[in-house]
């Protein structure tokens, strides 16, 4: 009975907690007025409309889906003319319910490059490359920093249970400190794993054996544990995460993957569209992997591999190309590089869909303080250190005791680094960053394939045989097509197709020919022999490269 009344009131304070906070406290304007923040579902929403409003020739949002939690999976595509068959970049953000900034930096460079449309340069690249910017993918996750109770999220609203329990639909987690945010509760017991760091009692870090060092406190999620439904020692695993749904190395059975690869409907509006969208020939995506601020090292028995899982020597070089333009434009700034996890979409759209795929998360909390290494490497002491050397309040929530029903006589206390604080930058500086990485794509949209047909040459051998030269240039940096995209049915190859008049006829030289991939700055040379006289159209490309067309008389 005694514990039942604790969870019942925990409850009861549970529902009438409301707090909308910044992430970083209530950042003033110049006015003194209560600054921005992040966008939530329908904020983000009105501002794609206010585009699509304000620049109607170049913008246009469609709905692809529909998530379990009522919220819409949006595409903004940006260009002008017959967007379908230029060459694409997809800019996806929000992959990540925790990865708040990767909405934003999506949704900015939206905003940034319809901005600067009036100027030459950028109405020139509108008229040539188009722009699909997915700003959403995990909408029921990203939500819950917007929720009354602020804690981070991965999952969607599709509710899986993998004990087979019946689900409460309750949260996992409860408020005891009634701050409307769950943070971490650490227990003192020395059977524990975890110490406070030496360097600052705020941080726990796990206690390292090999130096000797005896745990003297256990470390969990705030929350308490009502029968097996408020396991406290976990994070909710309920639902589906974006970024293990996809099939690259599907994590089956492991929490987060769904029930099975593209099982739901965010994941699988996304993966259609690509599919479908042949002029995409790089997607830029911002959330946890990061092969942009380093390259990815070339592994040759991945590459090899009947059924590869490394990226191909080519595109290893493209990675390094990318990389090093990314460096130029954020300087001394990178994020942190991190490897792709099973199951994401990073890996998924270069693999499995054969597109160049580059991530970033963005921005990463800088170290401040390198005289001063960190034998325990805590994310934590790295962003608390940074936010005193740059005067950013409230990233911390100090150690409180509370009365725990699961602990009745051990000291219990709950605090720590707030939620989103670690992978999120307070949003007075977003603008800033965004402002950065539009840039940045709009040099690599720049360095796209561009195929041509130069320097035709005929020859007049007889009375009515002619021979045509040609060559097939791609002016662009990228090649025509990733390595793995070659051999993969989902990328569309650079097709070289010559038509005559109906009295000719072709003596040598192919009618129709699938080009294998033409390098960056790379020419190939084709010729035909034609019998007869009259025009003879000569068309190559693709849609992820452009068309170049020329009819020569004869």
């Amino acid at each position: 009975m005694h514990l039942h009344f604790k969870l019942v009131f925990f409850s009861l304070i549970l529902c009438t907690v409301t707090t909308s906070l910044p992430l970083y406290g209530n950042i003033l304007s110049d006015n003194g007025l209560p600054g921005n923040d992040y966008s939530d579902h329908q904020q983000t929403g009105e501002r794609l409309r206010s585009l699509v409003d304000t620049y109607p020739e170049l913008s246009a949002l469609t709905t692809l889906a529909t998530t379990q939690g009522g919220k819409q999976i949006r595409l903004l595509t940006i260009g002008a003319g017959n967007t379908d068959i230029r060459p694409a970049i997809a800019v996806v953000g929000g992959i990540s319910g925790n990865h708040l900034l990767g909405s934003e930096l999506a949704v900015q460079f939206a905003e940034n490059l319809l901005a600067m449309s009036d100027q030459n340069r950028i109405r020139q690249l509108l008229d040539s490359v188009t722009f699909y910017v997915f700003p959403e993918m995990s909408p029921d996750a990203r939500g819950q920093y917007f929720s009354s109770l602020r804690y981070e999220r991965l999952y969607n609203n599709n509710i899986i249970v993998s004990h087979r329990d019946p689900d409460s639909g309750a949260p996992p987690f409860m408020d005891l400190n009634q701050d409307g945010m769950i943070t971490m509760m650490r227990i003192k017991d020395p059977t524990g794993l975890w110490i406070k760091h030496p360097d600052d009692e705020r941080i726990m870090v796990m206690a390292r054996k090999e130096k000797g060092e005896q745990g003297k406190y256990r470390l969990y999620r705030e929350g308490v544990r009502a029968g097996k439904q408020g396991c406290f020692n976990a994070p909710d695993k309920r639902g589906v995460v974006f970024d293990r749904n996809f099939t690259f190395k599907y994590p089956a059975f492991q929490p987060g993957a769904g029930p099975h690869a593209v099982s739901e409907a965010e994941t699988r509006a996304i993966a259609d569209f690509l599919f479908q969208s042949g002029n995409v020939f790089a997607v830029i995506t911002f959330g946890e992997a990061n092969n942009l601020s380093e390259p990815l090292k070339y592994n040759e028995a991945a590459a090899s591999a009947r059924i590869h899982t490394g990226w191909k020597n080519d595109d290893i070089k493209i990675n390094e190309m990318v990389s090093n333009l990314y460096q130029d434009h954020l300087e001394n700034n990178l994020p942190a590089p991190a490897a792709g996890q099973d199951g994401d979409f990073f890996q998924w759209a270069y693999f499995h869909c054969g597109r160049f795929s580059f991530s970033t998360q963005g921005w990463t909390v800088p170290e401040t303080d390198a005289e001063r290494p960190d034998p325990y490497k805590s994310e934590a002491l790295r962003l608390l250190r940074w936010a005193e050397a740059n005067d950013i309040p409230e990233v911390f929530v100090p150690w409180e005791p509370v009365d725990h029903p699961d602990f009745p006589d051990q000291l219990v206390e709950v605090g720590g680094i707030k939620p989103f604080a670690l992978n999120n930058p307070p949003y007075h500086m977003v603008d800033s960053i965004a402002s950065i990485h539009t840039n940045f794509i709009i040099d690599l949209a720049a360095m796209r394939p561009v195929v041509c047909i130069v320097n035709i040459e005929k020859e007049k051998l007889d009375r009515d045989l002619h021979r045509i030269t040609a060559q097939i240039i791609n002016k662009g940096s990228f090649p025509t097509a990733s390595r793995t995209g070659e051999i993969l049915r989902w990328k569309q190859k650079t097709v070289i197709r010559t038509t005559l008049d109906d009295t000719q006829q072709m003596i040598s030289g192919k009618p129709v020919e699938v080009a294998g991939v033409i390098d960056g700055r790379s020419v190939i040379t084709r010729s035909w022999l034609i019998h007869g006289s009259g025009n003879v159209n000569i068309r190559a490309g693709a849609e992820s490269t452009g068309f170049s067309e020329t009819t020569v008389s004869l």
